[in-house]
């Protein structure tokens, strides 16, 4: 521990909480420390948004074969998204902040920190 009473790991586990499902690792390895724990969940759960997006995205390209083309865009869009999404919550979160995603946050826990 370091003189704050946090882990010298905690920059890392900040960073690996949004690195899709890597999320967990903070979550397995940082049981004590609630802000990481937060910004595991809420990674955890922007990642989870995004795969069922695509998932659906997949299944009606599947089901309507005229939307196919859209399929490649959509995915795009998402993608660019998630990483922009992902690295503005990884620079928040290392600067002491919490990126409040609307609809998905909120399934993360309180928004105030502990």
């Amino acid at each position: 521990m370091t003189a704050a009473g946090s882990s010298p790991m905690r920059p890392w586990f900040l960073v690996l909480a949004y690195l899709a499902f890597l999320g967990f690792i903070p979550l397995l390895l940082e049981p004590h420390d609630p802000e990481v724990r937060w910004h595991a969940r809420n990674g955890l759960w922007l990642f989870g948004t995004v795969l069922a997006a695509g998932m659906a995205a997949t299944f009606i390209g599947i089901a309507v074969p005229s939307l196919t083309c859209l399929y490649v865009v959509a995915m795009a869009i998402a993608s660019l998204a998630y990483v922009m999404i992902a690295v503005l919550a990884i620079v928040k979160a290392l600067e002491g902040q919490r990126l409040i995603i609307p609809g998905i946050s909120s399934h993360a826990g309180p928004s105030e920190p502990d």
